[in-house]
């Protein structure tokens, strides 16, 4: 084989390589962009604290650590309460699921934490401003890798045993018990200043981008939508409350 052919050669199985890494951010983002703010009820009594549910991959529950860490923390999730997911963290072998902001205070904050479409992690911790833990989280720990091509819908069905999505909570949906104000621009699929980031979900759904920085020492998250002809619009929040929406 001449030189060339071998340099070919090395190519041609280089390929597969970095299409199956491109295939896994790709992966990764969507489930991300997709999980963001879904809802479900809990199965199980989850703890308050940064352990959270241990689940594994094939549906199993470290029993025995979910007891320990409730009769240290306390419970912050009762069965059947309806959560959200607030932050989606992939490892290499462990994907964890953020419930009702965690389980644990934060305490510092990073300047500038995005997320968008082309990246693999969420917005990070929050500040002291934001609502103080009283949520739970689910650590889903695989006996390998995260499977690069592991999808979104394969990643609910992995959490059935400690969340169930089909159970949604009636107040994401009532759209007459909002205030006339809100319900008009829920009804046009639009933001206005002073909703909170559930009655913007309800209206706009789930954004393409949010981040989350700090101006002039006021901590703020924007959310993104693209989509809407050639304009993008922004909405801006300062502790779950939208302060600006603009359109560029």
């Amino acid at each position: 084989m001449t030189r060339r052919g071998m340099i070919l050669a090395v190519l041609c199985l280089a390929l597969p390589v970095i299409g199956l890494a491109q295939a896994s951010s790709s992966s990764r983002s969507e489930i991300i962009r997709k999980l963001l703010a879904e809802e479900a009820a809990a199965r199980v009594d989850m703890p308050l604290g940064g352990e959270g549910v241990q689940l594994s991959e094939h549906g199993q529950i470290n029993e025995s650590k979910l007891n320990k860490q409730i009769q240290k923390n306390g419970k912050a999730i009762q069965a059947g309460r309806v959560v959200r997911i607030t932050n989606v963290e992939f490892g290499s072998k462990n994907i964890d699921i953020e419930l009702d902001h965690g389980g644990k205070e934060k305490k510092r904050l990073s300047d500038h934490v995005q997320v968008s479409v082309g990246g693999a992690s969420t917005p990070g911790a929050q500040s002291s401003g934001a609502p103080k833990a009283n949520g739970s989280k689910v650590s889903l720990t695989f006996s390998s890798k995260v499977p690069s091509s592991l999808t979104f819908e394969q990643l609910k069905q992995m959490l059935v045993p400690v969340l169930d999505f089909a159970k949604k909570t009636i107040v994401s949906t009532n759209i007459e018990s909002l205030p006339p104000e809100f319900k008009a621009a829920v009804l046009a699929k639009e933001a206005v200043i002073g909703m909170d980031q559930d009655t913007v979900l309800l209206a706009m759904g789930i954004p393409d981008r949010k981040t989350l920085e700090k101006v002039e020492g006021v901590e703020q998250e924007e959310w993104q939508y693209n989509g809407r002809g050639v304009r993008k619009t922004f909405v801006t929040f300062e502790n779950d409350i939208v302060v600006k929406v603009t359109e560029h």
